[in-house]
């Protein structure tokens, strides 16, 4: 057996010209961006920004726990991060917390005051996103959501979009 054979073949894609992969790219940014500018829209009442109200979702789903988590998953710089963390914590959404065994460890907590605004939120986002989807037809979000997860699961078996802090550094 050669040691080509053993190595598994990874899946064939049609040749494509740079600009038209590249354009794939450009309207995921768009997309993104248009979402963002939205929900920072309807979110200004609140006195929130789009990334203040991903912080609170991430901490209330427990996908991140300090900072760091968040400056991985939002891939935000941690100075950003902290200027953020006290703006929210300031408005009483958000607590910081030592870790018990480790007191170096800053752990962030949804504070009381974030929990009772967050449904409000999710609102909000929900019907920015509805806006954004208007049109689609039930199969096409389907169709959409399968070929996101699977962009995202390609970028993960390749290492594309492992969690590592801005910058690159691991």
């Amino acid at each position: 057996m050669s040691r080509r054979s053993a190595i598994k073949a990874e899946p064939r894609v049609a040749a494509q010209a740079p600009q038209e992969v590249l354009g794939v790219g450009y309207l995921l940014g768009r997309a993104r961006g248009s979402l963002l500018t939205g929900l920072d829209g309807q979110l200004e009442p609140f006195g929130l920004s789009a990334m203040q109200f991903g912080v609170l979702k991430h901490l209330a789903e427990g996908a991140a726990h300090t900072a760091a988590d968040l400056c991985r998953r939002m891939h935000y710089d941690t100075g950003s991060m902290t200027r953020m963390l006290d703006r929210l914590e300031e408005k009483g959404l958000v607590r910081r917390e030592r870790g018990r065994e480790d007191r170096r460890l800053v752990l962030l907590r949804i504070a009381p005051g974030g929990r009772v605004l967050l449904p409000r939120l999710m609102a909000v986002a929900a019907r920015v996103l509805e806006g954004h989807l208007a049109g689609f037809d039930a199969a096409e979000i389907e169709a959409l959501k399968d070929y996101l997860g699977r962009m995202i699961d390609n970028g993960q078996s390749r290492g594309d979009n492992e969690q590592r802090p801005p910058g690159g550094k691991s």
